[in-house]
């Protein structure tokens, strides 16, 4: 079955031209004009109208851009044309005669006639240069198969990397199937040579079949996709649409997909092949019972309404309500856009109130959103007033004392209402943050500074306020002078015990990240910069510097690995010349993790020092406490 897919010669079998039946082959997925959907239905009214109504119709379908597709709606008011002039014209020549006029001096042609051969004239044109056109682009597409055919004879044989030439021979076979169809006196040929090469190349190749299984795979799955789309499409109400669809994944099928493994194409054929039954069974049954469907659509849109006029008339009193009643309002609009069509007659006013019922819902939904955001901004200024007033006690003399005004300031943030989520996740990080602040500073003894220790504090305090509001240098060699001094100048203050300068220590850190943002340097450079600062800040902590260790040595780990892969992807490479340019890239790459991964060495070498150090310190004071005291002893 999958040999009859892929051969050209089993398109649409109608008794239109050669070239006519190219033509629909690539237009088939344009979506129809609805002019042209509703001449369908209005073949009464065209049976039924007069000459100038007929010349209205003809012109006005003329004028759509889409004008080919509605070739057969046009034929039918040429024919009826012509059928309703005959007998207009015998009416008027019987009274001619019958008046005692001579049958060779009567000559009738109306206005709409004249006009009706103008139109003629015209379109008959635009057909004519369209078809033209059709042919010039098929031209077109098989000198373009031809030219892939060639490129993929010249792939076979080729002395090159096995995985170039089959990203290759994909794009090629890609290429094959994004051009349109060749004339039709040559598109079954251009197939046969195309499938013959294509079967040499995979012969050519000795990865043939591990390469033909991926292609088998990835065909397969893409035509489950589209066998999944054809059901889908059966249990779609919308015949007409479903019909429409279904030749879109035929063409798909059929010229945009190889070949799947022998044992399965059987087996999605039938599969394919059911859906379509399956539609053209519904397209059938939906032509011929068309009056009583447009009534059960009918009957189907109204009970769509009043479900819809009852949700617009629900009051709705929350957020969470709203979007409840907007996703079912919407699954129901939804619902209605995919019946089909109703009687003419109940057209216009089941679609007014499809409209009215979703603009009154609209409107209220508005205006409650409306009268939400203006609650939302008291909300707003709420928690910003909690929070100025938590950093307001911060930064207050008497903030001790203000433990249990901090606490029931944190119960009204939770009474605070809803406020829009991209701005509260940024206010409840500020605001929790502080609260934190105020309630570490409790428990990390930083209330415990007594008389003599607080103006040291306070000394510090100011000095990294002076540090933040310092500008400083942008070079890279200034910038690490810039930073001794200041360090310097840091560790000369007066101490502190360590529960006090840890925060102050990190708080020196911070600002410093924050003017490395500025410096003129490279990434390395700057992460160097950030490291010497934690060292410095760390300095004598020892858990601080096996976390910071601990960091570093994944880093490095991770880069390590990195590097086995590349140096692993180097082997498999032939050419490994520098006018390669994968090959330069890789090593490019290498370069780079290779000072990477020194970088990291060095900085676990001095992470280590700066342990042992800690650990050296350490022992020594233990020896100092442990050595006995001399004492004076009496001979036994």
């Amino acid at each position: 079955m999958e040999n009859q897919v892929n051969d050209p010669e089993l398109e649409q079998n109608t008794e239109k031209g050669a070239l006519e039946k190219q033509t629909e082959a690539v237009e088939s997925q344009v979506q129809k004009d609805p002019v042209s959907t509703d001449t369908q239905l209005v073949d009464n009214k065209i049976n039924s109208a007069n000459l100038e109504e007929l010349v209205e119709f003809l012109e006005k379908e003329l004028k759509f851009e889409k004008w080919f597709e509605s070739r057969n709606t046009i034929q039918k008011i040429i024919d009826q044309f012509e059928a309703t002039f005959n007998t207009v014209l015998q009416d008027k020549k019987k009274e001619f005669l019958d008046d005692g006029g001579n049958s060779i001096d009567f000559f009738f042609k109306p206005p709409a006639k004249e006009k009706y051969d103008t139109l003629l004239r015209e379109y008959r044109q635009k057909k004519r240069k369209h078809y033209q056109e059709v042919e010039q682009s098929q031209k077109v597409n098989q000198e373009r198969k031809e030219q892939i055919i060639d490129e993929i004879k010249e792939l076979i044989g080729k002395d090159d990397n096995i995985n170039q030439l089959y990203n290759a021979f994909k794009n090629l076979q890609d290429s094959w199937y994004k051009s349109g169809p060749a004339p039709r006196a040559v598109n079954n040929s251009l197939w046969q040579t195309y499938k013959h090469h294509v079967e040499r190349f995979y012969d050519f190749i000795h990865l043939n079949r591990e390469l033909r299984a991926k292609d088998y795979e990835h065909n397969y799955n893409e035509k489950l996709k589209i066998i999944e789309k054809a059901e889908e499409l059966a249990a779609l109400s919308d015949v007409v649409k479903a019909g429409r669809d279904l030749d879109v994944l035929h063409r798909l099928w059929k010229e945009d997909l190889g070949p799947v493994a022998p044992e399965n194409r059987e087996e999605l054929w039938k599969r394919f092949q059911a859906a379509t039954h399956e539609i053209h069974k519904k397209k059938q049954e939906y032509y011929k019972n068309f009056e009583s469907i447009q009534k059960e659509n009918l009957a189907a849109k109204e009970v769509l309404i009043k479900e819809m006029k009852a949700i617009s008339e629900t009051s709705q009193e929350t957020h969470n309500q709203w979007q409840k009643a907007i996703n079912k309002l919407l699954e129901l609009r939804e619902q209605f856009k995919q019946i089909g069509p109703v009687p003419k007659s109940d057209s216009k006013r089941t679609w007014a109130e499809f409209r009215d019922v979703s603009k009154e819902f609209n409107q209220r939904k508005n205006t409650f959103y409306r009268e939400l955001k203006n609650i939302q901004r008291e909300h707003i200024k709420t928690a910003k007033i909690l929070l100025e007033e938590v950093q307001s006690i911060l930064n207050s003399e008497n903030w001790r004392e203000q433990s249990n005004r901090m606490k029931t300031i944190q119960k009204e943030w939770k009474n605070i209402g809803p406020i829009p989520k991209k701005l509260v996740i940024k206010l409840r990080k500020q605001f929790f943050d502080q609260c934190n602040l105020y309630f570490e500073r409790l428990k990390s003894g930083y209330q415990k500074l007594n008389e003599e220790e607080t103006p040291q504090y306070e000394s510090r305090k100011e000095y990294l306020k002076t540090l933040e509001s310092e500008t400083a240098p942008n070079s890279f060699d200034a910038f690490l002078d810039f930073l001794d001094n200041h360090w310097k100048e840091w560790i000369e203050m007066d101490d502190l015990n360590e529960q006090i300068i840890t925060p102050l220590n990190n708080e020196f850190q911070k600002i410093f990240n924050k003017k490395i943002n500025s410096l003129d340097a490279s990434i390395e450079e700057k992460n160097q910069i950030i490291f010497e600062i934690k060292i410095r800040c760390f300095k004598g902590n020892t858990n601080d510097l096996n976390d910071e260790l601990m960091t570093i040595k994944a880093r490095y780990e991770k880069v390590i690995t990195e590097i086995n892969q590349l140096e692993n992807n180097l082997e498999f490479f032939n050419d490994k010349s520098e006018s390669n340019p994968l090959f330069k890239e890789v090593n490019e790459k290498l370069d780079t993790l290779n000072s990477k991964a020194q970088g990291y060495r060095d900085q676990l070498t001095q992470l280590r020092q700066e342990l042992r150090l800690i650990k050296n310190q350490e022992e020594a004071n233990n020896t100092d406490k442990e050595e006995p005291t001399e004492t004076d002893s009496s001979p036994s």
